[in-house]
């Protein structure tokens, strides 16, 4: 009895899961989807012995589609793992200067974020979603880029490819206390609110 090479691939797949999901790896998209299309043409040559496997030749295609956008996205934009991230900042000290992730959803929630002092942040995403929740009333300088997708600043809104939004609160320049973030998906969805 020959194995079945879809089950072998669905095996690999959930052991990369796991172990990512008990946080002992990270996946990262540029070093996942070329693994597995490695994964798929293996089993695909070991499997030609026993017949043909055209469910495994669909996925195939598909993946090596992901394979090319991912090679023509720039590489830091896949960087940060896959999956969800939620941070919730309160203080000064838990704030990070970078934010990133491969894809998925990453929330930053500083709405009860007390600053000292100015602070810059970085959050990118290569493809899915980032929400912010600002504090009511800190003083922001907000740069946003989405290579496709759709910006939502405080309540602003702005879709298409390759689209870049602004945003200073009034009297920024004569604050001590300030946040200025730039903000990056390559494609998905940027969103700020307060």
């Amino acid at each position: 009895m020959t194995p079945d090479p879809s089950r072998n691939l669905l095996v690999v797949i959930g052991a990369l899961w796991l172990l990512h999901a008990v946080d002992l790896i990270e996946l990262e998209a540029a070093v996942v989807l070329p693994a597995v299309l490695a994964v798929v043409g293996i089993a695909l040559i070991i499997g030609s012995f026993g017949g043909s496997h055209s469910g495994l030749v669909v996925f195939g295609a598909f993946l090596t589609v992901a394979v090319v956008a991912a090679a023509v996205t720039p590489l830091d934009s896949w960087r940060g793992g896959v999956g969800d991230r939620r941070h919730q900042v309160n203080t000064e000290a838990e704030l990070a200067p970078e934010y990133r992730l491969g894809i998925g959803d990453l929330r930053l929630d500083l709405r009860d974020l007390d600053l000292t002092s100015p602070r810059a942040v970085t959050a990118s995403v290569g493809a899915g979603t980032i929400r912010i929740v600002l504090p009511r009333d800190l003083a922001v300088t907000i740069d946003a880029s989405v290579g496709a997708g759709e910006i939502d600043l405080l309540g602003e809104r702005s879709e298409g490819l390759a689209v870049t939004r602004t945003f200073e609160s009034p009297g920024f320049t004569e604050s001590e206390v300030t946040l200025s973030l730039t903000i990056d998906v390559s494609a998905g969805e940027i969103e700020v609110t307060r």
